[in-house]
């Protein structure tokens, strides 16, 4: 049994800017109506769903005067704020109340939020209530503020020491006693650095549950430890970022990666969502390990998982075993699927559409190789073990979205392709076309989609793929979403759904 070696476990100011500070004017200089109002760039300063403790992003707002003369504004201050949960910055200077500042006529000012939305008592989602309020002309005008915050198990906890050591990221370790560790829907999971599942050791991720990731952080399942994340259709479980606001509902590269590593015992992905980091899932002997070389003995299934807005890969697999139906991958930098080195595949009713468009992508979609790399000099090869893809959907928006560089010279490849479809070039299909490709394939061919490049993967009615995927043993009834498959079925993850 291997455990990670105890040496290997060993208020930033914010910058602001404001206009129109205060100026020697006379009074009478100043807009001295009493019903007149300032204007905002929003009605309500809205922070969407925070994580309790941990704080907000930032909202700037302006000010606006409307009016032809320029206003004093006597006072700025919070309002209803008895736990101190809001912070204000006002022409550069954080704080909770400030006096006399002057906005010219048909100008604006800049002001700053920020919350902190912390629990009281057993409150799971704790609202928080408040305003900004502005009194000028002896009147008072009032911007609210609202947010929303959730109760989460955060990792590392108190008693953590996070660990830096030997060039990897910091990280810590889930518990320091070997069995399993369960996760359940009741408060979703924050992750911050790297947490490790170390040796001996089981996660088991129960249905709904929700895990976010802060910035560089990642799940990583050392050897000798396992994963079961087995969700259900109507609550599937979901790994993304810790930035909950709207803007990074589908921004790639927000966290690192879930890296797993060889062992006994399977490792498994039910009914289950990762989107928004630098790789999706990433399976290979642990590298600086013993076994760097060899093909694992354990197995990575994957039932209805959606991998998708990874910077780099969906699935980077190198000498492992995958065992795989309904998965759909999607928009990433590099490949939906690279594989790498020895191996055993089964990807059956699989959707690798590749709908990146961020920049300019020159790499295929899906990318087989059973050569690898054993150190900086010296590359080996690997046995590919009775591997297939049936009913695959191998697609994207660039010319050739399917790559091999295959030794079978040095190595035993069993490798077929059955009912796939490739968007690829011809001399790429005709270098596999003896040796790889069975029975019927298609080339060039529009899959279908409702919308490719917004990333709908429905199929519409008339769609190409319907009816041609090939029946037999070992394939599932239902597609990604649990809908029945058609007989004949439907290539890819999806089968056609009526209005």
């Amino acid at each position: 049994m291997h455990r990670i070696p105890r040496r290997f476990l060993a208020t930033a100011v914010l910058a602001f800017a404001a206009v129109a500070a205060l100026t020697g004017c006379r009074d009478d200089d100043f807009n001295s109506e009493a019903d007149f109002r300032l204007t905002f760039s929003v009605d309500t300063v809205f922070f969407d769903t925070l994580f309790t403790t941990v704080g907000s992003a930032t909202r700037m707002v302006k000010a606006y005067n409307r009016s032809d003369s320029p206003v004093l504004i006597s006072r700025i201050d919070l309002e209803n704020d008895p736990n101190n949960s809001y912070r204000l910055n006002v022409d550069g200077v954080p704080g909770e109340s400030f006096e006399n500042f002057r906005i010219n006529a048909g100008d604006s000012l800049f002001f700053f939020a920020e919350v902190t939305v912390d629990p009281q008592g057993d409150q799971l989602y704790p609202f928080v209530d408040g305003a900004v309020r502005f009194t000028l002309n002896d009147n008072v005008q009032r911007l609210p503020m609202v947010a929303w915050g959730w109760d989460a198990v955060f990792y590392p906890r108190q008693q953590d020491s996070v660990v830096t050591q030997g060039g990897l990221p910091p990280f810590y370790t889930i518990s320091d006693t070997e069995g399993t560790i369960t996760w359940t829907a009741d408060r979703p999971i924050v992750i911050r650095n790297y947490l490790v599942i170390n040796s001996g050791q089981r996660l088991n991720i129960e249905p709904g549950t929700e895990i976010f990731f802060h910035q560089g952080g990642g799940l990583w399942v050392f050897q000798d430890a396992s994963i079961n994340a087995v969700g259900t259709p109507e609550e599937p479980i979901r790994f993304g970022g810790d930035r909950l606001e709207p803007f990074y509902e589908e921004q790639p590269g927000q966290w690192d990666r879930i890296w797993i590593n060889e062992g006994a015992q399977t490792n498994r992905f039910e009914n289950v969502v990762i989107k928004n980091n630098f790789i999706g899932i990433q399976v290979e002997p642990l590298p600086f390990g013993d076994n760097n070389l060899s093909l694992s003995q354990n197995v990575l299934r994957l039932r209805n998982v959606v991998i998708r807005n990874n910077s780099v890969a969906s699935i980077f697999t190198r000498n492992y075993r995958i065992d795989a139906e309904n998965l759909l991958l999607s928009r990433a930098g590099q490949h939906t699927l690279a594989c790498q080195g020895a191996g055993a595949y089964r990807f059956d009713n699989c959707t690798f559409a590749n709908n990146w468009n961020l920049d300019i992508r020159q790499t295929p979609s899906v990318f087989f190789t059973n050569i690898f790399p054993v150190d900086a000099t010296t590359v080996g090869v690997g046995d590919v073990l009775n591997s297939s893809f049936r009913n695959c959907i191998i697609y994207g928006n660039g010319f050739n979205e399917f790559g091999t560089d295959i030794n079978d010279e040095s190595a035993n490849v069993d490798l077929t392709f059955t009912h796939c479809l490739f968007r690829a070039e011809e001399e790429v299909i005709q270098e596999i076309q003896d040796n790889y490709l069975s029975g019927q394939n298609w080339v060039g061919n529009q899959p279908g989609f409702v919308n490719f490049s917004a990333g709908d993967f429905r199929l519409r009615e008339d769609a190409f793929v319907r009816g041609i995927g090939t029946e037999g043993p070992g394939l599932p009834n239902n597609d990604l979403v649990g809908f029945p498959y058609a007989n004949p079925r439907a290539i890819g993850a999806l089968e056609f759904q009526p209005e």
